[in-house]
């Protein structure tokens, strides 16, 4: 955001970018050449946002009261210092986030948006906003650069090299730009001029510097005025001044020597140590790599042996499962079994209590058979008469063996 005007405050920018304020992640307010204006970087979470503040807000009023617009650029860089140049990295870590002055709390520009003043303090944004001072919480100092009364030449409207009449109070530009001031002596003929911003006092007549001016007591003109007793003590005191510089500046150098080669030592050690994290991190990566990698096979076996689990399981259900149903089986052929086997028990007595009366019966039948042969027999042999006069006698234990087959049978 460039040529904002001075007139606006930090609070001002913070309203004006009240609706994006989630989008940003820090904020610094930049000092440029321009009088009377400045810049604000803004770095947003990513260039999505970028993109969409730049469409939304470039061209736009910074209210309705004013006709000022909001002038938006993209920043294609920024220049930071080398080492070779003084600056250097912080050493990771080493390194903590820094505080905020009003609410004491971590400032993460991943969490909340950071605002950096002129005087490199650094605050939460929404913090700064209740602020009701334009000065630094902190040190005081001014938070955005303060309005100047612009000084112009009275007929270019030049701004700079300005030379200022101590006659009149005419400002006109140097001999540089247009010669103005000098086009001013030569028709007023008034003779000192200072320069604006340098505080140097330069005589036309003398065409030189003055270092020293008073005023006339007879016609009250600035005079210049020259004494050389004056001018001999300055001229020591300048010498003097001088070589206390020449040695003040030569002991600041050895001193800006030792402090830099300190500098550079922890610089070094600071890589060194850097280098060393460094690769500890790319072996611990590598170790950790290689355990993820064991991890996936580790979790690939796991998920087969699962697989294997779950079908062996399947199968030891299914073998219960059958061994039960076989179980069963058993079970039913046991009853069954039994139940034949009393009936085969039964069955056998039944047939040896057959056979017993088979055998009795044979018995029976033979004896039959055995009488009725006898009588055949008698009957061929012997008459009727004798048949008549004789008389028959039976073995009186045939009966009885039958007689007791028969009470069994019963």
């Amino acid at each position: 955001m460039i040529a904002v005007p001075a007139t606006k405050t930090t609070q001002d920018i913070l309203q004006f970018l009240g609706p994006v304020s989630l989008w940003l992640e820090h904020i610094r307010i930049i000092r440029d050449s321009t009088p009377n204006q400045y810049m604000v970087l803004m770095k947003f979470r990513n260039q999505k946002y970028a993109v969409d503040f730049f469409q939304n807000f470039n061209g736009k009023s910074w209210n309705s009261l004013e006709s000022e617009a909001v002038h938006l650029l993209y920043t294609s860089a920024v220049e930071l210092l080398t080492s070779s140049e003084g600056g250097s990295l912080p050493v990771v870590g080493t390194t903590e986030l820094p505080t905020c002055p009003v609410c004491l709390e971590r400032m993460d520009e991943s969490v909340d948006s950071i605002l950096t003043i002129l005087c490199s303090h650094s605050f939460h944004g929404s913090c700064l906003v209740k602020w009701t001072d334009t000065s630094c919480p902190v040190c005081r100092y001014i938070q955005t650069p303060e309005q100047d009364q612009e000084s112009l030449c009275v007929q270019c409207d030049a701004r700079q090299d300005l030379w200022i009449c101590l006659i009149c109070g005419h400002v006109g530009c140097g001999r540089y730009l247009e010669g103005h001031a000098y086009e001013h002596y030569k028709l007023t003929h008034h003779t000192y001029s200072m320069q604006l911003g340098a505080n140097r006092v330069w005589d036309y007549a003398g065409d030189s510097y003055v270092h020293r001016l008073v005023q006339s007591s007879g016609d009250g003109k600035i005079v210049q005025v020259m004494n050389e007793s004056e001018t001999s003590a300055d001229d020591k005191n300048d010498a003097l001044q001088l070589e206390y510089t020449y040695i003040l500046t030569s002991q600041l150098e050895t001193q800006r020597l030792y402090f830099q080669e300190k500098l550079d030592q922890i610089e070094s050690e600071s890589k060194k140590h850097q280098d060393d994290l460094k690769e500890a991190f790319n072996n611990q990566e590598r170790k950790l790599h290689e355990v993820l990698n064991r991890m996936d096979r580790l979790e690939k076996e796991k998920k087969s042996l699962e697989q294997k689990n779950a079908s062996l399981s399947t199968q030891v259900n299914r073998s219960k499962k059958d061994l039960e149903e076989e179980k069963q089986y058993n079970l039913c052929l046991r009853k069954n079994q039994d139940e034949w086997s009393k009936k085969c028990a039964k069955l056998e007595e039944t047939i040896k209590r057959k056979d017993t009366e088979i055998q009795s019966l044979e018995e029976q039948v033979r004896d039959v058979m055995f009488s009725l042969d006898a009588q055949m027999k008698l009957k061929e042999e012997a008459t009727e008469e004798e048949l008549r006069s004789s008389s028959m006698s039976v073995d009186a234990s045939a009966p009885q063996r039958s007689q007791r087959r028969k009470s069994r049978k019963k």
